[in-house]
C-alpha cells in the first residue's frame, strides 16, 4: 500500500454492509449505505468492550436488529479499509415531520463474549496449553466466531476453575493475562485477536508536523502523576500449594532512573502491588517489566484531531499495542505514544479524535 494516499487530496466515502447469519456463519446480506443517515465509531482499549458504534438509520431498512451485524468500510483511492463489525442492540424509533428513523447503539463482537456466561463451573487441568484453551472457549461461543490467537507453548502449572456466571470475556482475558498477552480485541474484519505484549513498540505512523501534516493545530497535552508509582511488586496467586511466584521491579531496575517520578529523582519509593495469576516465574518477571512501562503511560497524554490513517491494507482499526510517533514543535514534543482511543464521526471532512499516551524508553 502506498501511504501517499493519506497525504494528498482525498475523495473519501463510506460503505455499510449488512451481515446475516446463514448456516452458522455471517455472510453478505446486502449493502445498506443508502439507509445510513449518520454514523460514528469509538475504539477505546481501556474498556472491556473496546468498540462501539452509533447509527442513524432509515426505518424502512429491512434488518434484524437482534441477529444481523453491520460492517463499516472507509473507502479511499481504491482501497476499502474495514472499520469493524457491530452488533446493533438498541434501536429506538424517532418520528419527525414525515420521517421515521432509528438511532442505533451498537457494540463490537466482544459483546458476545461478555454476554455468554458459563452455566456450570468451568475447570482447566494443569499442563493445558493456555492459548489452546482460549481458542476452545472462543469456539464455544458460536460457529460464526473467527479468531487469530498467536500461539504460545505456556501451560497451566495447576488446575484452574471459574465460577458459574463468569463471562467468557473474563475467562479469556484472565488466561491471556497469565501469559502477558494484551486483552482480546476485534479487528476491523470482525476477527478476534490476541497477541503477546512486547517491549518493542509497534509504530504504525509518524505525525511529523511538517508540510504533510495530518493533524490539526488543536493539541491538548495533559500530565498527571496522581496514580503514578516507581516500583512494582508482582505476587502471583497460588494456583497450587507451591510457593507464590514473586517479583519486585523499580524504574532503576528498568534503567530509567532519569524519569521524573523515579526514586533517583524524588527520593522515595511509591510501590504498587499486583496480585496476578501467571504460568511461570519468567512470566511474572515479564509482567513486572510490563507494569513499570505501563506506569510511564499514565503520566502524559495527548488528545488531538487528525486525518484517518492506517498502516494495514486490509484493516482500518488500531490493534492492541499499536503506537504513533508524534512531533509538535510548539510543545517541544517528538516522542512515541501508545494508542488508547479513537473517536470518529463518519462524515466527509471529519477528523479522527485520538488519545495517545507517552511511552518512555529506557536510557542506554
Amino acid at each position: 500500500m502506498d501511504n501517499s494516499i493519506f497525504t494528498g487530496n482525498r475523495y473519501e466515502t463510506w460503505k455499510f454492509e449488512k451481515l446475516i447469519l446463514a448456516n452458522g456463519e455471517y455472510v453478505h446480506g446486502g449493502w445498506i449505505t443508502e439507509y445510513i443517515e449518520d454514523a460514528s465509531i469509538s475504539i477505546d482499549f481501556e474498556r472491556d468492550i473496546s468498540g462501539t458504534a452509533k447509527f442513524k438509520i432509515d426505518n424502512s431498512l429491512d434488518i434484524d436488529y437482534l441477529a444481523d451485524r453491520i460492517k463499516i468500510y472507509y473507502c479511499l483511492s481504491g482501497y476499502e479499509f474495514p472499520l469493524g463489525v457491530y452488533m446493533p442492540l438498541q434501536s429506538p424509533q424517532h418520528f419527525q415531520d414525515t420521517d421515521v428513523t432509528r438511532n442505533i447503539q451498537a457494540y463490537d463482537q466482544l459483546k458476545a463474549l461478555e454476554d455468554d456466561k458459563i452455566t456450570t463451573s468451568f475447570s482447566i487441568v494443569s499442563a493445558s496449553v493456555i492459548t489452546d484453551e482460549i481458542e476452545s472457549v472462543l469456539s464455544g461461543v458460536g460457529t460464526w466466531v473467527k479468531y487469530n490467537v498467536e500461539p504460545s507453548t505456556e501451560t497451566l502449572p495447576a488446575d484452574k476453575s471459574y465460577e458459574i456466571g463468569t463471562s467468557k470475556l473474563f475467562i479469556i482475558n484472565s488466561l491471556l493475562n497469565m501469559i502477558n498477552y494484551y486483552p482480546i480485541w476485534v479487528s476491523g474484519n470482525g476477527v478476534f485477536r490476541a497477541i503477546p505484549w512486547n517491549s518493542v513498540q509497534n509504530i504504525t505512523w509518524y505525525f511529523q508536523g511538517d508540510s504533510l501534516n495530518l493533524y490539526e493545530p488543536d493539541v491538548t497535552r495533559d500530565t498527571d502523576y496522581t496514580n503514578a508509582y516507581n516500583k512494582v511488586l508482582i505476587i502471583a496467586n497460588q494456583l497450587s500449594s507451591s510457593a507464590n511466584l514473586y517479583k519486585e521491579w523499580s524504574m532503576e531496575d528498568e534503567g530509567i532512573e532519569t524519569h521524573p517520578f523515579s526514586y533517583t529523582n524524588i527520593g522515595r519509593y511509591v510501590t504498587k502491588v499486583f496480585y496476578s495469576e501467571a504460568s511461570s516465574q519468567d512470566y511474572v518477571d515479564l509482567r513486572a517489566i510490563r507494569e513499570i512501562r505501563k506506569m510511564m503511560e499514565l503520566a502524559e497524554t495527548i488528545d488531538y484531531p487528525h486525518a484517518f490513517i492506517t498502516s494495514r491494507e486490509n484493516d482500518g482499526l488500531p490493534y492492541q499495542g499499536d503506537h504513533f510517533k508524534f512531533k509538535n514543535t510548539e510543545l517541544s514534543i517528538d516522542e512515541t505514544y501508545k494508542i488508547i482511543r479513537h473517536d470518529w464521526n463518519l462524515n466527509v471532512g471529519q477528523s479522527v479524535i485520538s488519545k495517545i499516551r507517552r511511552v518512555t524508553e529506557p536510557q542506554t
